[in-house]
C-alpha cells in the first residue's frame, strides 16, 4: 500500500472512530464461554473490529488479564515487514498484531467480547515476545499515528481495569510496578 492510499485509509478510520461505541455481548443461549487464557476474542463494537488474545497476567492479580490487540486494518497496521504476527481465521479474516498490550478485567472481557477460537499457549507467547521486542516507536508515520489512536481508544479500559483490581484489593501498587 502506497503512502497516499495509507493516508486515505487513515482518514476513513478517523471518520469511523467518531461514531465508535461498545456494545454489550448478547450470548446465544447455551453458548456461554468463560474467559480464560489463550482465547481469541472479538470486541463487541460498531466499527472497526478489534480482536484480542487473552493471556494470564503474570503479576498474580486475580481477574486481570494481559491482552494482545489485533486489527483487521491490515493496510494501516502493516507490520509484516517487521515480522508482525498474522492470524488467518477461516480464510475470511486476516488479523495483524499491534505492537502493544493492554490489561482488562474478566468482567470487561465477559461483557464486551465474544470467544472465537482458542490459540495455543506457544503461539500466544510467540506473539507476546514480538510485541515486547518491537513495542511502539515515536515515528510520525501514518501507521504509527494509527497505532497511537488505537492505544488511546483502549487506554481508558486498561486503566479502569487496573484501578478496579486495586479498588477490589486484588493487587497492590508493588505488584503493578513489577
Amino acid at each position: 500500500m502506497g503512502a497516499e492510499d495509507c493516508l486515505v485509509e487513515y482518514k476513513e478510520f478517523k471518520e469511523k472512530m467518531k461514531g465508535f461505541r461498545l456494545v454489550p455481548v448478547v450470548n446465544v443461549v447455551g453458548r456461554t464461554f468463560e474467559v480464560k487464557p489463550y482465547q481469541l476474542r472479538i470486541l463487541s463494537c460498531n466499527v472497526p473490529r478489534y480482536w484480542f488474545i487473552v493471556m494470564e497476567d503474570d503479576s498474580g492479580v486475580s481477574g486481570l488479564y494481559r491482552v494482545l490487540v489485533f486489527t483487521e486494518d491490515v493496510g494501516l497496521a502493516n507490520f509484516k515487514s517487521d515480522g508482525a504476527p498474522v492470524l488467518r481465521i477461516d480464510r475470511k479474516y486476516e488479523l495483524v498484531c499491534l505492537p502493544f498490550w493492554i490489561y482488562l478485567t474478566e468482567e470487561f472481557l465477559r461483557e464486551y467480547t465474544a470467544h472465537i477460537i482458542d490459540v495455543t499457549k506457544s503461539e500466544a507467547e510467540r506473539m507476546l515476545l514480538w510485541v515486547m521486542w518491537n513495542g511502539c516507536r515515536k515515528e510520525d508515520s501514518v501507521r504509527w499515528r494509527y497505532v497511537r489512536d488505537v492505544m488511546d481508544l483502549m487506554s481508558d479500559w486498561s486503566f479502569s481495569s487496573l484501578l478496579d483490581r486495586m479498588r477490589k484489593g486484588g493487587c497492590s501498587s508493588k505488584q503493578l510496578d513489577s
